[in-house]
């Protein structure tokens, strides 16, 4: 079966000048100006809705936020100044190289020296502070650890509430688009006024996979590396303190002062 005339006029015009067919359906004559990136330019517009889009992603924060908790969106939002690079990539900053500035100063000045040591962790200059002032190494033990799960936390947090928006996201626009088609078949909208009605109602499962897979799911995978090597890190940090306290610092246990028995005295 031959193709139609005008199909193949369409066809031999496209190869010659470049040129696609309008939304129409009408072929762009062989000498038109209109071009691939002019037509999308033009019609770009259609397939945003600055309203249903903030909808949709004002939907999506605000169950991200209630299953990440209280704080998260605060701390995921500030995290984004800081996602675009490795934590030390400036200075090259490792557990190696901090381990071995640590007791390279520890033997050099002793333990008061290692308030000198400087780190671009906050996290790694205060617990050194903290070593430097400790009495125990039991007691410094356990404050440490609390400090590391604390800001281990804080780390996955940020990470947590951008992964919880990239899952929810799909679920909410699949959610808009099946009530838009509820309220269009209940309606018996004119089947003139269905093609309008049909692609404003189905932006919503677009806004949700734009929001999912294009701006929530890469900010969780670069905040998650982010998390890991800052968490790693002090870990190794964490652990080569502790064992500095369990050498420099002596568990002194309480003294228990006994009375002496009063002398009793003979009837």
């Amino acid at each position: 079966m031959g193709c139609p005339q005008y199909l193949q006029a369409g066809y031999l015009g496209f190869c010659l000048t470049g040129k696609i067919l309008p939304l129409t359906g009408n072929f762009l004559p062989v000498n038109s100006g209109l071009g691939t990136m002019d037509i999308l330019l033009t019609n770009i517009w259609r397939f945003f809705d600055p309203v249903l889009f903030s909808v949709v992603l004002g939907c999506v924060l605000a169950m991200a936020w209630v299953q990440s908790g209280r704080h998260s969106i605060v701390r995921a939002f500030a995290a984004l100044a800081n996602c675009g690079r490795n934590p030390f990539e400036e200075s090259g900053e490792n557990a190696t190289y901090m381990c071995r500035r640590i007791d390279f100063t520890l033997r050099e000045q002793g333990l008061a020296g290692l308030e000198i040591v400087r780190s671009q962790d906050p996290f790694v200059l205060r617990i050194l502070g903290y070593l430097v002032n400790a009495k125990d190494s039991k007691d410094f033990e356990e404050w440490v650890r609390l400090e590391e799960h604390s800001a281990q936390t804080k780390e996955n947090m940020s990470a947590s509430f951008w992964l919880s928006a990239a899952e929810i996201a799909p679920a909410i626009g699949l959610i808009g688009t099946i009530t838009g088609l509820i309220q269009l078949f209940a309606t018996g909208i004119d089947p003139l006024k269905m093609g309008p009605a049909m692609s404003f109602t189905l932006l919503t499962s677009l806004y949700g996979l734009f929001i999912s897979h294009i701006i929530a799911f890469p900010i969780h995978v670069r905040l998650h590396t982010r998390a890991e090597i800052l968490n790693t890190y002090r870990s190794k940090v964490v652990q080569h303190t502790i064992d500095i306290a369990i050498r420099e610092l002596s568990a002194v246990a309480p003294v228990h002062f006994v009375p002496a028995n009063p002398t009793k005295r003979v009837a």
